[in-house]
Order: structure tokens, then C-alpha cells, then sequence
């Protein structure tokens, strides 16, 4: 959900890694860090944003573009993606999946979006550990 009045066409990108509330991203990324984000696990296991004790977190990046062929002909709806985020931040590329489609234009910038971004790690035993989310981003066009 976006907050304040509505414009024409808007995008609202919601960038939710966990049940607890998502993380809302445009003008400015929140700026919360993880405790673990100096200390990096020496493991390669990957785990779950519910074996974590604190989950991976936007640290910076590009906003969302809403491509304007896709904008002006009325085409929205969620895109979601799985991504493990590495214990340094970055987003395995390899690992990088589209998991609901929405069309062509609005998937690939949703993964254009998380390759750019820079996420703070998730955090088990206050160590930076690997650990898999699932990213949704809303496109949504606003009627007047």
C-alpha cells in the first residue's frame, strides 16, 4: 500500500521478506540494520527467513521502475521472486527465481531491482548467515 494522495499513475512497490510487516521502499529505503551485519558466518548453509534470528533487510538500491508502455496500458499486479541473500548482503544471482509472473516488463525490472540492491544480512547466532526469502513487488496503476 502506498501512503499519501494517489497520482495518476503511481508505482507502489512493497518489498516484503518476512510475516512480520513488509518493508516499503520509493523515495527512501529504511535505514534498520541487522546486528550480525560486521560478523560473517564461515558456513555456506542456506536458511530459512523462520531458523533466523533477525531476517535480511533492505539496506539501499534503485527504486522500482514501472515501465511507462506497461503503466499506460493499465498492466499491474504482484511480482514475487526468491532470492538467497548472501551473508555479505549481496543477492546470489544464481539463486534468482521469478515465482509469480505478471508480464514480461514487470518481471525482469523486479529482477533488475534485486540485483541492484543491497540488503543487510540475515543474522543467526550473531553471525551473518545465507538465507532465502521470497521478495513480492507490487505494481499497481491509480485511477483519478
Amino acid at each position: 500500500m502506498c501512503n499519501g494522495p494517489a497520482p495518476l499513475i503511481a508505482l507502489c512497490t512493497v518489498v516484503s521478506m518476512s510475516a512480520c510487516g513488509p518493508v516499503r521502499t520509493g523515495n527512501g529505503l529504511p535505514a534498520r540494520t541487522t546486528s550480525c551485519s560486521t560478523v560473517l558466518a564461515g558456513d555456506t548453509m542456506v536458511y530459512d527467513t523462520t531458523q533466523v534470528e533477525e531476517r535480511p533487510a533492505i539496506r539501499s538500491g534503485p527504486a522500482p521502475r514501472y515501465p511507462s508502455d506497461l503503466r499506460r496500458r493499465g498492466v499491474q499486479g504482484r511480482v514475487v521472486l526468491a532470492v538467497i541473500i548472501n551473508a555479505d548482503g549481496t543477492a546470489d544471482a544464481g539463486s534468482l527465481v521469478v515465482t509469480q509472473r505478471v508480464a514480461a516488463g514487470l518481471d525482469s525490472e523486479s529482477v533488475r531491482f534485486v540485483r541492484r540492491t543491497s540488503f543487510w544480512p540475515g543474522c543467526l547466532r550473531g553471525r551473518a548467515v545465507r538465507v532465502r526469502v521470497a521478495i513480492p513487488i507490487d505494481y499497481k496503476v491509480y485511477a483519478p
